[in-house]
């Protein structure tokens, strides 16, 4: 059964939309338009896909900065710290992202 909107716009301060095929980002956020936003996780996405893990952390950091209940974001974030070898950062981005959604698949396992 699907939440009442309201429910679903306090995960991400940008409002229901599609990121990844999950719910995400609409409005305009802190310092970001929705453009901005997306350009943002694109190059993060980009960076980690390429193995730039260090650029892709800063990027996802920024990213968070505009929408700071974004589980998908702690949990990218998680997996380019991991990639690094920095396991702390890892979990803490993974509990987030978890605390976040508790359904999210990619962080149950962790």
């Amino acid at each position: 059964m699907d939440k009442p909107a309201a429910s679903r716009d306090k995960l991400s301060i940008f409002g229901p939309q599609m990121l990844g095929g999950v719910e995400c980002c609409e409005a305009d956020g802190p310092g970001f338009s929705k453009a901005d936003f997306m350009e943002k996780v694109r190059q993060s996405n980009d960076a980690c896909q390429q193995g730039k893990f260090s650029i892709a952390v800063r990027l996802y950091s920024d990213a968070l900065l505009a929408d700071p209940q974004n589980f998908i974001i702690y949990s990218n974030r998680s997996a380019a710290h991991l990639k690094l070898g920095q396991y702390q950062a890892a979990l803490k981005d993974a509990d987030k992202a978890q605390h976040l959604n508790p359904k999210w698949p990619k962080v149950s396992s962790v």
